[in-house]
């Protein structure tokens, strides 16, 4: 008895949905270098937030450097992060013949939400005048 065992055959794809598919993926990874730029420019002036920060009791994490800091490395950490996550999938994705732009997509998704947290913290260590 012999036995043949043969992978199942490979599903062709749509050659215009492939077009669309790379040509969404690359709009979206220059849509997420912008974002990823634009959101580094403001980690980094989140930093300048120190110098509101005058003399007085400070309650909480008013005017709290250390805060602050963990705010800016996370951003850009996050940001650099989330985006060469995208880029580096979607290459992967085109080798393997996969879809590929959810992944630039997830990457805008997390740099944006982890943008409007670290803003929302920055934020509450800004003394209230």
């Amino acid at each position: 008895m012999t036995s043949t065992t043969s992978s199942p055959p490979a599903r062709h794809r749509n050659p215009v949905l492939v077009v669309i598919d790379i040509l969404a993926s690359v709009i979206l990874l220059i849509l997420g270098g912008a974002i990823a730029l634009t959101v580094i420019t403001y980690a980094l002036a989140f930093g300048g937030f120190q110098v509101e920060c005058g003399t007085g009791p400070y309650d909480g994490i008013v005017c709290n450097p250390v805060v602050l800091n963990i705010v800016v490395y996370g951003l850009l950490a996050i940001t650099i992060i989330a985006f060469f996550l995208g880029l580096g999938m979607v290459i992967v994705n085109i080798i393997r013949k996969k879809i590929t732009f959810f992944w630039p997509l997830g990457a805008i998704i997390l740099t944006l939400l982890f943008f409007y947290l670290g803003a929302w913290i920055a934020g509450m260590t800004v003394p209230t005048a």
